[in-house]
């Protein structure tokens, strides 16, 4: 559990499921990866091709820039959450170490 404060100056307990946040990093691995893996070198493939970047068809295939871009905001927006995810199992893991040391001390183990 995490305590947030709600802006009032009192805070509110957040139950954080483990098991959930593990599956959610991985869901989010999943995704990066299929970006980095297919997307990505797929984009780079389409920009080089002549039909995209000159003839008739260029006028046309504007659009497609912005489409790419859109992509790699995507694979951003993916590894920032994935990052925030293990932020928040990190503090877990700090949250559950400092709780084991009070516990410790109490029974002076």
């Amino acid at each position: 559990m995490l305590e947030a404060m709600d802006g009032s100056g009192s805070s509110e307990l957040i139950n954080i499921n483990p098991d959930e946040m593990t599956t959610i990093f991985t869901l989010l691995q999943g995704i990066i990866i299929e970006l980095e893996t297919n997307a990505a070198p797929n984009i780079k493939k389409l920009e080089n091709l002549s039909y995209y970047t000159a003839g008739k068809a260029k006028k046309t295939m504007e659009v497609y820039a912005e489409a790419n871009q859109k992509v790699m905001d995507l694979y951003d927006n993916y590894s920032r959450a994935g990052t925030l995810v293990v932020d928040i199992l990190n503090k877990m893991i700090q949250a559950d170490e400092e709780i084991a040391e009070k516990i410790i001390a109490k029974l002076g183990v």
